[in-house]
């Protein structure tokens, strides 16, 4: 895998954005392979796909390409917020490659893969719509609250500038498998139930350290009273699918 553009595909282009955009995505057709099923290549969609940039021709999972210069920070600026929350409950929901890469070397700096059922409602930021003088008056975007999306939904495939080997990307991404739900509400609680358990950063902890997040996640999930319950619920859960051990009188531990 070459991690370096093809500097070549921006020159006809005046804007640095169309000059990244081009060179990214065209990196990305060349060098990418399918973290699903292993497949070597990925096809490039047609530009009028809504979010979608990518394509497995062997299991036909879709990927959609962010890239920015340097550091995100805590937020991926993304496209029309009615399209991403449609797509949230649809089965053809992209998986997301994030690329931080450098200027003016034209490199990748860094590369995850966020699967597709770590996206909820909740880490969608609906934006001000534009305004009335705007060429798209009352287009309203969104952003992507990164920091928010649980570390093991952050699957990297370049850091720092070095290359992972892409059998143990593989085996990651299938690791993540058994946390995948279609049920979107179910996904929302137990994805901020996980980040809050990776928030603990300790291998044991008590159902008494989760509770301190109580506020967070009844900020984060409204409509619904009986926080702790959910939480008791969510871990329940998370043990379930092989993420957590139970060691009886409200103590867990992480599987590894």
């Amino acid at each position: 895998m070459d991690i370096h553009f093809d500097v070549t595909l921006g020159e006809s282009y005046h804007s640095p954005q169309q000059q990244a955009r081009v060179m990214t995505e065209a990196w990305a057709a060349s060098n990418m392979y399918c973290v699903i099923c292993g497949a070597p290549h990925l096809q490039s969609l047609k530009n009028n796909k809504p979010v979608a940039d990518l394509l497995c021709p062997k299991c036909h999972n879709i990927f959609e390409l962010k890239s920015h210069s340097g550091p995100f920070g805590g937020v991926i600026a993304d496209g029309s917020y009615n399209t991403m929350m449609a797509r949230l409950v649809d089965d053809n929901n992209p998986h997301l490659f994030v690329m931080e890469y450098k200027r003016p070397e034209y490199m990748v700096e860094n590369l995850w893969i966020i699967p597709k059922y770590f996206f909820t409602p909740e880490i969608i930021i609906k934006r001000l719509p534009l305004g009335p003088n705007a060429k798209r008056a009352g287009w309203t975007g969104c952003n992507i609250a990164w920091k928010s999306i649980p570390s093991k939904g952050k699957i990297p495939i370049i850091k720092r500038g070095d290359v992972i080997d892409p059998q143990i990307v593989c085996e990651k991404v299938a690791a993540t498998a058994t946390l995948a739900t279609t049920k979107i509400n179910a996904r929302g609680w137990l994805m901020d139930v996980l980040y809050c358990v990776e928030k603990l950063e300790k291998e044991d902890f008590s159902l008494q350290d989760v509770y301190g997040y109580t506020d967070y996640l009844q900020k984060r999930h409204q409509d619904n009273h009986n926080v702790q319950p959910k939480i008791r619920q969510q871990l329940q859960v998370l043990r379930d699918k092989g993420y957590l051990e139970f060691l009886g009188g409200g103590k867990y531990r992480i599987k590894r």
